[in-house]
């Protein structure tokens, strides 16, 4: 008996430790190709989306759990009272076993749980373990039968649409063909697999459990048809299928009406498609811990097929996953308590007790460490990966266009009281390019067209032309400090003027003689408007600056002559660096920016409501403090930038992510000094906007 113990207590422990690191497999495998799309998986807006669920949600929720375990404990008496020839099988007890059903068969990996219900079902009820098995496969097979058709017309929906939508035709056809291969294949060619099933492998001692438990299935199947219950248990099955989706659809739509969450706020036949997904990425024969990772992928691979964003589809799916599992942990732990208060059925028990589940072959503890090492690796790729996402390196260009995003709450209405313009750079119209709106009317307009890259617009102090970055290539990164150009832009006539070759990040003077850039990424220089002569006034390796650092989005402080930058490279750094070699550290963030009169500096740093917060000091003087922390969903800050008298800041918000010039960031008003939650937003697009700047008249 010991021995059993021992065994049973280290294969539970090779199961729970091979479901771990196969779950943090998966996930980090969806986290990566979220990165490789420019966004990335935010748990804070999980997190608060969680937290928006309402309490009448859960509540209704709830009840549809337990209708859905009540459904479940009929069916499978049905189907074991069947097998067994009348109807013996107490339903209390039943009913109690199968709450806890719904907890382990995803809490155990490999479906050990639908073993774990089959020997609970025997201590309970009395059941035979041969019996329990052909009821728990023959459930399995009644839900692939009753899926059938609500695949087939979940598949054939997108076909008679006018136009189909990217993705759905091969999903449609996708579903189309499981549908099929599941009718020929799992209903009438059962019976003929059986027999095939006998005579191929009657001489294998290994295949006799798993042809056993086929023709179990089998005789469980002509049972129920010569007794006559195969229509109620059909008919169950649909009742189940009916609650179990319809409860997910009521999870899935609160998940989306919450703010960030909202663009996977899918047609109903979607969602079907993307929690069908889910279940059957669930089901896969790998071991899962509480299916994460599986389940996601399944229904994110559908919603990607289907036109969805990867990143707020998992997001969403993973909000769903926890919420469902939440709920069902909470009654499934009462139900397990109250399971060890039933009084087992010892007489049943004694006359079945030569009836016993397969005892389980012994695992060596090597095989455990072997699993645990596993774990240890694949945890440290989860983390790896999630650093990685979180600061994601685009690798390739973003998406061209992208769609316009509805209003209907009137939060598109022109600000008043101001009277001006921002530009900014934008991908909707196939690759960055500089883009202007007026604040008086919300009138957007082109100002560049041009195949390659361009960004970082700055405005003169007269408001009469602009200076901006292009790319030498059709597309660089932004994390790319080299293969940029400094352009010049007449507003008025429209002509461009080249200032300089590998100079990107420029700012004005502000007397607007002077334009100011960085050269491949180490050399801070002054050019002179009338004469063309270029000054280097910073350079790595001199003057307090470390030989190999990269200096990111300097701003010059002609006064003081402090250079505001971003270290990266050799070290990382934020801080200022004055003429005469003296530098001071501030804070620990980036985008490091003088204010209009240079009295203070500005950056984003961490912390605030999604990881990121605007904040600003006096060099020298105090600490810093922060300054403003928009609202979720947008509140992911950066390219912060104060107007010309300090009143008004422009900035960009993302609702989870990161990349700045891939994810889909929209440009914000704020008037310096109120409240967050007055910021106005000006662009509605799901394409990139990045770096602003405003002119005030």
């Amino acid at each position: 008996m010991r021995r059993q113990s021992g065994i049973a207590v280290r294969q539970s422990l090779l199961h729970l430790m091979t479901g771990l690191a196969s779950s943090l497999l998966l996930m980090a495998g969806l986290m990566y190709l979220v990165e490789r799309s420019g966004s990335k998986v935010n748990l804070s807006l999980v997190f608060e989306s969680l937290k928006a669920i309402s309490l009448e949600v859960l509540l209704l929720y709830t009840l549809v759990v337990v209708a859905n375990t009540l459904a479940r404990a009929v069916r499978y008496r049905l189907l074991v009272d069947a097998r067994i020839g009348a109807s013996k099988t107490r339903f209390t007890p039943l009913l109690v076993v199968t709450a806890v059903r719904n907890m382990v068969v995803d809490l155990l990996p490999a479906r050990i749980g639908e073993l774990v219900f089959v020997a609970m079902l025997k201590r309970a009820c009395a059941t035979p373990a041969a019996t329990g098995l052909a009821a728990v496969a023959l459930s399995l097979l009644l839900d692939i039968v009753v899926l059938i058709p609500l695949l087939v017309l979940v598949a054939l929906v997108p076909l008679t649409g006018p136009a189909l939508r990217e993705g759905s035709f091969p999903a449609a056809l996708l579903l189309i063909i499981l549908s099929v291969v599941a009718v020929v294949v799992l209903w009438p060619g059962l019976r003929a697999l059986v027999r095939w099933s006998h005579n191929r492998n009657a001489d294998r001692s290994w295949m006799r459990r798993p042809v056993s438990l086929l023709s179990d299935i089998s005789d469980a199947l002509i049972q129920c048809q010569s007794v006559g219950i195969l229509g109620r248990a059909l008919g169950m099955t649909v009742v189940i299928r009916l609650l179990k989706y319809g409860g997910l659809l009521l999870l899935f739509y609160s998940v989306t009406s919450s703010p960030g969450m909202e663009v996977v706020a899918a047609s109903v036949a979607d969602v079907v498609v993307a929690l069908v997904a889910s279940e059957v990425g669930a089901s896969v024969p790998v071991p899962t811990l509480m299916s994460f990772g599986a389940y996601e992928a399944g229904g994110a691979a559908a919603l990607l097929l289907l036109g969805y964003p990867l990143a707020a589809a998992v997001m969403v799916l993973l909000t769903v996953h926890i919420a469902s599992q939440v709920l069902d942990y909470v009654i499934g732990g009462i139900c397990l308590v109250l399971f060890f208060l039933i009084r087992t059925d010892s007489a049943g028990y004694q006359k079945h007790n030569s009836d016993t589940l397969p005892a389980p072959s012994g695992w060596r503890w090597g095989y455990v460490g072997l699993a645990a090492m596993a774990l240890v690796l694949a945890a440290g790729l989860f983390v790896y990966q999630l650093d990685r996402v979180h600061l994601a390196r685009s690798q390739v260009a973003p998406p061209p266009n992208g769609l316009p995003v509805k209003v209907s709450d009137g939060s598109a209405s022109a600000p008043t009281g101001i009277s001006g313009w921002v530009v900014w750079s934008s991908n909707r119209y196939g690759n960055h390019d500089i883009l202007k709106i007026r604040l008086e009317d919300r009138r957007i307009s082109r100002l560049t067209d041009h195949p390659h890259t361009e960004t970082f617009p700055r405005i003169s102090p007269s408001g009469s032309e602009i200076v901006f970055m292009r790319s030498r290539e059709p597309w660089v990164s932004l994390r790319d400090p080299v293969n940029w150009d400094t352009y010049l832009l007449n507003l008025e006539s429209g002509r461009e003027r080249l200032l300089a070759e590998y100079a990107g990040a420029p700012s004005w003077s502000a007397d607007g003689q002077h334009i100011y850039f960085q050269r491949r990424g180490s050399a801070f220089v002054e050019y002179e408007l009338s004469s063309g002569k270029e000054r280097v006034l910073f350079r790595a390796g001199t003057g307090g600056i470390p030989a190999g650092v990269e200096l990111q989005t300097p701003s010059f402080n002609a006064t003081s002559e402090g250079l505001a930058s971003t270290w990266r490279g050799v070290q990382r750094k934020t801080g200022i660096n004055y003429s005469n070699g003296t530098v001071i550290s501030i804070g620990g963030g980036c985008q490091l920016t003088w204010s209009p009169e240079g009295q203070f500096v500005y950056w984003i740093g961490h912390g605030g409501l999604m990881e990121n917060r605007l904040y600003r000091q006096i060099p020298g003087k105090g600490m810093a403090e922060p300054w403003l922390d928009l609202p979720t969903p947008y509140s992911h800050e950066y390219f912060p930038k104060l107007n010309q008298d300090g009143r008004y800041l422009v900035l960009g918000a993302s609702a989870g992510g990161h990349e700045h010039d891939v994810a889909d960031y929209e440009i914000f008003l704020w008037l310096v000094g109120a409240p967050a939650d007055q910021a106005l937003r000006l662009t509605f697009h799901s394409g990139n906007d990045n770096w602003p700047d405003i002119y005030t008249d």
